[in-house]
């Protein structure tokens, strides 16, 4: 029976053994780590639009006998607006406001930067009937070619000329 115990005992304590040398050869996977960033790259081929989604097609009037039915698929319309005596309420609270009046001016400066300078310093006075008249003279001479603006220029003034017709009408409330 002793024997019995120690060959039981010898095969527990080695069959307890098993189980960390198993650990200890395991192999672990270093591509499980692998972050793929391909995934969120902006891809132009999965929006494709198909160009012969267009193609005129003889077989869709099949079911008109009408010889002069129109070679092209009629346009669908939208459903017509509603008209004006329907709803008299809602066009009289979007009547739009006219903007304040501002006289035409002529300036006789040379730059661009100088009818800058001078509707800064317009604004400066709180004079924005004049800022106005300033920047809008410019932008007129831009169109008209007789003074030279570039881009960044030009969109300085449409946008003082903007800024100016909203303070105008706060200061006029």
């Amino acid at each position: 029976m002793s024997l019995k115990r120690s060959a039981v005992g010898a095969v527990f304590a080695l069959c307890l053994g098993v189980p960390a040398a198993a650990e200890m050869y395991t192999i672990k996977n270093p591509a499980e780590k692998i972050n793929n960033p391909a995934d969120k790259i902006y891809n132009p081929a999965t929006q494709v639009k198909n160009p012969a989604a267009n193609i005129y097609n003889p077989a869709t009037r099949m079911n008109s006998p009408d010889p002069l039915s129109p070679p092209t698929q009629p346009v669908i319309q939208q459903a017509a607006p509603e008209t004006p005596s329907a709803r008299p309420e809602t066009l009289s609270n979007k009547k739009p406001q006219p903007k304040p009046a501002v006289p035409h001016k002529k300036y006789d400066f040379k730059t661009v930067s100088a009818y800058i300078n001078a509707a800064k310093r317009a604004f400066s006075r709180d004079d924005y009937r004049e800022f106005i008249a300033i920047t809008e003279d410019a932008l007129r001479r831009i169109d008209a070619g007789t003074l030279k603006a570039s881009r960044k220029s030009k969109q300085r003034l449409s946008g003082y000329k903007i800024f100016g017709y909203g303070l105008l009408e706060k200061n006029e409330d």
